[in-house]
């Protein structure tokens, strides 16, 4: 019995209501008188009732023969309405579903007044039964229509979130992904005119599908985007039919899979025009509302595309930039094995100053180097520029480390005259000696190295150090001298590395130290790149990390 609390009535706790304090709930509906005896079970109908609940018509019919009629569901309801009634005198109303002789549910509401029998008790009960299909299925379309809208609503303020903080295609697709189902449609394809041609810009599909190649665009979407490039206004087509009664051309082509189409117009800040086609599996009536959500949505994607554009153009101008002014292909040195990578922030002209290097010494040596400048921007990166070539030139001439890290400290500190503008760095240097195995450490403010030694864990080395470059003019730098076995490793990376997950320095370091575990025996190339695979699972990467591995080769190896 549909939204039926065992038996709505006006009696049902106790008591019978005023006569005739029934509650209208239909209108132009069918309606058939009956009367139920309640001690004999026996039913007195009208034709209407008997072919509402399909019940014979050819002879007498009885209340077993009403309970056959009512659905299964609400089977059990009815009895213990049934019972309720044949209790008290009073005014009922029940509501309860039966199944046609074609096998189609409807929705009917018996209401009647149940009279008491000479000796006072409940004898018999008189009413008519409604027909409220209609009303019902009215009703449950307004509230899918309300549903359907507080979600579409729901969801446009979460694609805005969503597009506010997205800064690539890839982003922004994904967050279009998540509305496809809301509208009903399963594909969504932007497509710009490049010469004589349609390219596909960026697509996407409700069930994560060929995200990865674009869509082959077929003679029906091809003809309704270049209707909308040509009208710069949304066209439209809510089914198949409408397809070929509008576009004829298109009926000799096989039936296309998607049932109904909208294919927007997009300009963006320059005036060029581009189209997005939104694809649908079942036929659309494309009510106004629909429509003027359909197009504001449309419009929000487009602006966050243009946006993530230019970010993406930025971003690949600064990680050139920064590129550039970093150690061109493999760091090669007599006597070890090098392994560096630098990986830009995530997007724009966030230029950074992580750097590092390999610098070959007059002694035979060679001079591991990595550092940071505080900040992203194009200052910072100009710094790291002058301070990587100013370490370089140090260590060229012979100086110690210590030495280095001073007169590059000096050197910053007389740039930084503008307070505004003034920028530190942190820096660390190692001078090793292959054929020696000696090692000696210098560090200004940046994260300590670390060694792995065969058959030892990874470690990081106690290593005392100093100030920030930049900071304190006069700042002086201990240096750390020890030796390493043939086939160890060192290790240096930037707090880009140790601080991108969750800005935890401690689980950082962790994890770098347990991510160099095979160092020794592994190839350095897939170790550098299996630590900096970690860092891209971090979502919105806003820090560069720059990391250097360099394993101190074994003599027959040095042979």
């Amino acid at each position: 019995m549909k939204d039926v609390e065992s038996a709505r009535t006006a009696a049902s706790r106790g008591g019978a209501s005023r006569p005739g304090a029934f509650q209208a709930s239909a209108s132009m509906v069918e309606a058939g008188f009956f009367c139920w005896e309640i001690a004999t079970g026996e039913i007195s109908c009208d034709p209407l009732t008997l072919a509402l609940h399909g019940m014979r018509t050819d002879g007498r019919s009885d209340i077993s023969d009403f309970l056959a009629a009512v659905h299964e569901s609400d089977l059990v309801e009815v009895r213990d309405a049934l019972t309720l009634i044949a209790k008290s005198c009073g005014n009922y109303q029940i509501e309860y579903r039966v199944t046609s002789g074609d096998g189609r549910q409807r929705s009917l509401e018996a209401r009647g007044r149940v009279l008491p029998g000479s000796d006072g008790l409940p004898a018999r009960m008189v009413g008519v039964v409604m027909d409220t299909t209609a009303v019902h299925e009215r009703h449950e379309a307004e509230r899918r229509r309300f549903h359907e809208r507080a979600t579409r609503d729901r969801w446009m303020r979460e694609l805005t979130a969503a597009l506010a903080v997205a800064v690539t295609v890839k982003d922004i697709m994904a967050a279009a992904q998540a509305g496809l189902r809301t509208f009903g449609a399963d594909a969504l394809t932007v497509v710009a005119p490049e010469g004589n041609r349609l390219a596909v810009v960026a697509s996407c599909t409700d069930d994560e599908q060929g995200e990865d190649s674009p869509p082959v665009l077929d003679a029906t979407a091809r003809a309704l985007v270049e209707e909308s490039l040509n009208r710069r206004a949304p066209v439209l087509v809510g089914s198949a039919d409408a397809l070929t009664t509008d576009y004829p051309h298109l009926a000799p082509l096989a039936p296309p899979t998607p049932q109904a189409w909208a294919a927007l117009p997009l300009t963006d800040s320059r005036g060029r025009v581009s189209s997005c086609l939104v694809s649908f599996p079942e036929p659309q009536e494309f009510l106004p509302e629909e429509r003027a959500l359909l197009v504001a949505a449309i419009g929000l994607l487009s602006q966050s595309l243009e946006r993530a554009g230019m970010y993406e153009s930025e971003h690949a101008l600064a990680t050139e930039l920064q590129r550039g002014m970093l150690p061109r292909g493999p760091l090669a040195v007599p006597g070890v094995t090098i392994a560096a990578r630098y990986q830009a922030a995530t997007s724009g002209m966030w230029i950074g100053g992580d750097w590092y290097d390999a610098i070959s010494l007059p002694d035979g040596g060679v001079a591991l180097v990595i550092g940071d400048v505080q900040g992203h921007s194009v200052h910072a990166a100009s710094l790291m520029g002058r301070l990587r070539t100013a370490v370089h030139a140090y260590a060229n001439e012979g100086h110690p480390p210590a030495a280095v890290l001073e007169r590059t400290n000096r050197l910053l500190a007389e740039l930084n005259t503008d307070p505004d503008r003034a920028l530190f760095a942190t820096c660390c240097y190692l001078a090793l000696d292959p054929s020696k195995g000696t090692l000696q450490v210098c560090r200004a403010g940046h994260p300590a190295p670390a060694l792995v030694t065969p058959r030892k864990r990874p470690r990081l080395l106690k290593v005392p150090g100093g100030l920030p470059l930049g900071i304190d003019r006069e700042q002086q730098y201990p240096t750390t001298r020890l030796r390493i076995a043939p086939g160890s490793v060192l290790a240096l990376t930037t707090d880009g590395l140790l601080e991108a997950v969750n800005k935890d320095i401690d689980q950082g370091t962790e994890t770098f130290l347990k991510g160099l575990r095979s160092a020794c025996t592994a190839d350095l190339e897939t170790v550098v790149d299996d630590l900096l695979a970690g860092t891209r699972k971090a979502h919105g990467l806003g820090d560069d990390v720059a990391v250097l591995l360099a394993r101190l080769d074994r003599p027959d190896r040095r042979r």
